[in-house]
């Protein structure tokens, strides 16, 4: 008979497995040395990263600091000074409270603690050998905790070899912390980056904890709607909901800049989304998202927050309350900012009273026609799709690999019509009506597509762009990409200078181009995990960019020129996007149409 054994595994082994749960990657241990700094009572918290945060975490408060003989039980699983009994989870207000994230740290890296307790008249030092072989000793410390975590998961190769590159990493630990800088204005944060300072955010004089303020969210989105976003209040049902929400011409495609806390703990929850677009749904095109922070205070025992193990989500005891709520708040703001009185001047009380946000609008008057937002589709994508409708309806649109194309020489009459489509009649009776935009479209898209034939032009001002530390640390990634299709810039801090772009993209909005390019993916970080997949798309959405749009007026050389470069395209069938680029008709078909038969 085969022997069987039973083994009891040690602690230390517990806790590696465990560690999984907690530690994913080193913005996991950067989240909850967060989390103990903000429920230490800290005003002031500097973190440091090297290398992504692979080689080093450093976590610094003035919290109220650990006492020295309590420095090694701090490292015990399911140690915590924050709940004691089981109700308390019903009750629940601190950040992190399990106790499993200072053992699962210790797991999965070398760690050491200096901390001096308020009461105490010195501070101690407590490192590691071993999980159970520690050394503790007095340390100079002034006040509060410094943790230093070195080399995650050098210990466990095979959960190392998961993370990904030192920049990735590090945006991981960005997309971390900016819920952290927007919903605690009373701290003052500073994040250095491999001995580079990136972030040095002040506490706001007598701000407080959970307060959504205008001018610690400028300083962290850095973009230019944030000036036009409006504040949200409601109160009721055991709730309050405060923060910002964007005006509606700020919407985008992406959900980007869309933070929601409960209780100052950042969470997502699909529901609370969904409540802000809908308060916006008569004015802001279907599909869009739109720009919002929002923390809802609500009582502790109406919302368990201890349902994932990071902390990530939570369940509200009545959720459609809640989501009801949110949306009632949201849809009095939009109401707000698009109903200001017309045609004179509010006085700067006024501004104050009505919740106005951009400090500059006591400068301007604004008009109803200034301010006021109708959602409408643009006109070149509604055309497009009217005439694709009735091109495919009609039958006059001839399928690819039935078009037959003509040299230029054949044309004899070429003009422009709605400074939109080109009307091309040739030789043999046939006449071709195109559209010049989703022609140039698919020009670009296959020179793009075959990373050759593109042009570059060197910028003679380099154009800066400002964009979010995520943002950037994308670009960073993706510059050899870009480079490739003839798209150069330099990364600068919260900025990107682009010194030269594809002949195509000269008069483009290079902005609005950056802008549909994040727009790609709800997640920022997605675009450059996913480039290989995204790359078809990623082409189109440049592709629309093209210097030919619709509404610009072109010469008949460059009308020959457009066509010449279609008819070379492997498809001048459809735009990247799918829609038609040609309607081909001959003069019999439009005989017919008019029943003449000579």
């Amino acid at each position: 008979m085969e022997k069987f054994n039973l083994n009891t595994l040690s602690q230390e082994l517990v806790n590696k497995i465990a560690a999984g749960e907690v530690v994913e990657r080193p913005a996991s241990v950067v989240k909850e040395l967060v989390d103990n700094s903000i429920d230490s009572g800290a005003t002031k918290i500097e973190i440091k990263v090297a290398n992504g945060g692979i080689d080093l975490v450093e976590v610094s408060d003035n919290g109220v600091g650990i006492p020295m003989e309590f420095l090694a039980d701090i490292f015990k699983s399911h140690t915590t000074s924050k709940i004691s009994t089981y109700e308390d989870l019903n009750s629940v207000l601190y950040m992190g409270f399990r106790g499993e994230a200072l053992p699962s740290i210790l797991s999965v890296s070398n760690i050491s603690v200096i901390s001096k307790h308020r009461g105490s008249d010195t501070g101690g030092k407590i490192e590691f050998k071993s999980f159970d072989n520690y050394s503790i000793k007095k340390a100079p410390r002034e006040s509060g905790t410094v943790v230093t975590v070195k080399h995650i998961f050098e210990n466990i190769p095979v959960r190392k070899k998961y993370l990904k590159t030192p920049q990735t990493e590090y945006r991981k630990i960005l997309e971390i912390l900016y819920p952290y800088f927007l919903i605690y204005p009373n701290i003052s944060f500073k994040l250095t980056k491999d001995r580079r300072v990136v972030f040095n955010l002040a506490s706001l004089p007598d701000s407080k904890p959970h307060t959504v303020l205008l001018e610690r969210v400028e300083e962290v989105l850095k973009e230019e709607f944030v000036k036009r976003m409006t504040k949200v209040f409601y109160s009721g049902a055991g709730m309050k909901i405060t923060g910002l929400v964007a005006h509606p011409s700020d919407h985008q495609k992406r959900s980007v800049n869309q933070y929601m806390f409960v209780n100052g703990r950042p969470i997502w929850d699909n529901g609370v989304a969904r409540a802000v677009v809908q308060a916006y749904e008569r004015y802001i095109p279907l599909g869009e998202r739109i720009p919002f922070v929002v923390n809802i205070d609500i009582k502790p025992e109406l919302v368990d927050v201890n349902i994932h193990p990071k902390k990530e989500e939570v369940r509200f005891l009545n959720p459609f309350r809640v989501y009801s709520a949110v949306e009632e708040a949201v849809k009095k703001a939009v109401i707000t900012i698009t109903s200001y009185k017309t045609e004179r001047e509010f006085s700067p009380s006024e501004y104050k009273s009505r919740s106005l946000v951009n400090k500059d609008m006591d400068k301007k008057t604004y008009s109803s026609k200034d301010i006021t937002f109708t959602p409408k589709v643009s006109s070149s994508v509604r055309d497009s799709l009217l005439f694709s409708k009735e091109v495919l309806s009609s039958g006059g649109y001839t399928q690819l690999e039935n078009l037959e194309t003509e040299s230029s020489d054949s044309i004899r009459n070429i003009f422009q019509i709605f400074n939109k489509y080109i009307v091309i009649e040739f030789v043999n009776d046939t006449l071709w009506l195109v559209d010049q935009h989703a022609a140039a479209e698919r020009i670009t898209f296959e020179k793009l597509s075959n990373s050759k034939g593109m042009d570059k032009q060197k910028l003679l001002i380099p154009t800066e762009i400002t964009l979010s530390e995520k943002e950037l640390a994308v670009l960073k990634e993706l510059k050899e990409f870009f480079a490739g299709i003839s798209i150069d810039y330099s990364v600068k801090k919260g900025s990107i200078e682009i010194e030269s772009v594809p002949v195509e993209f000269i008069e483009s909005d290079l902005k609005k181009l950056f802008d549909d390019i994040f727009s790609l993916s709800d997640e920022v970080r997605d675009i450059a995990k996913n480039i290989s997949k995204l790359k078809d798309n990623l082409f189109a959405t440049m592709s629309c960019h093209t210097s030919i749009r619709s509404g610009q007026s072109l010469h008949r050389d460059e009308m020959i020129s457009l066509y010449n470069e279609l008819i070379d395209c492997k498809n001048p069938y459809s735009c990247p996007h799918g829609r038609p680029v040609v309607w081909r008709l001959k003069l019999s078909e439009i005989d017919s149409n008019f029943e003449r038969t000579y």
